[in-house]
């Protein structure tokens, strides 16, 4: 019976490891240092809230984040955060590599080292590089005096490039805009300026209520 059983777990493994979809590991299901933030956490009990157990459904293995801690303070901004990041993060059609790219480099340049730790993993399962994501990291805004194209190919360059402008200025000058705008339909521009947009708003909410405690946490180099 029991080399039944064991052959079933793995057969069953098999098939969710076909559908695409990766078993969580115990490690991965730990993605916070339940560090304190600058307003209490909320995490009901499973069952207990809807906009909580909403959120879940979401989360590795069920596990709500510190981040989602701190929004459920505020139940009805929570259930709208969790809407809109859910389209965002789940329902784009822009290549996952350049979604990611957005995120991480919004991180850098406002130094929410949350938003690097939460997404540098979620990068590299994208199709991130090391190299790529060391170019994230450590070009300098709107990459002066550096060619980073044969490292990032010149889709990705162009998707830095505009959120250097549009986080660090607001304002995306015209070459800029099109150079992003060539490898994009129209459809996809929306959705590129609503994920560096939407993550500016993150970056900004996790350093000011200072989620688990990284509000002074320098961004970490990948390696």
């Amino acid at each position: 019976m029991a080399r039944l059983l064991s052959f079933f777990a793995i057969f069953a493994g098999l098939i969710y490891i076909s559908l695409g979809t990766t078993i969580p590991s115990p490690q991965a299901v730990k993605r916070d240092d339940n560090l304190p933030a600058r307003v209490p956490y909320v995490f009901p009990e499973p069952g207990t809230d809807p906009i909580a157990d909403h959120i879940r459904q979401r989360r590795t293995n069920g596990t709500l984040l510190d981040l989602d801690g701190v929004l459920l303070n505020a139940p009805l901004f929570a259930q709208a955060w969790d809407g809109l990041f859910g389209v965002i993060r789940d329902n784009s059609t822009l290549p996952p590599t350049m979604r990611e790219l957005f995120i991480l480099r919004v991180a850098v340049l406002n130094n929410a080292s949350y938003e690097w730790l939460q997404h540098e993993p979620v990068g590299r399962a994208a199709g991130l590089t090391t190299e790529q994501l060391l170019v994230i990291r450590l070009a300098a805004p709107f990459l002066p005096d550096m060619n980073v194209t044969s490292i990032m190919g010149p889709d990705l360059t162009a998707a830095l490039l505009f959120t250097d402008w549009m986080t660090k200025s607001v304002h995306v000058p015209d070459e800029v805009f099109n150079g992003l705008r060539q490898f994009l339909n129209d459809s996809q521009v929306v959705e590129a300026v609503g994920t560096a947009g939407g993550y500016n708003l993150v970056s900004r909410f996790v350093v000011s209520l200072n989620v688990d405690d990284k509000m002074d946490v320098e961004v970490p180099i990948p390696n």
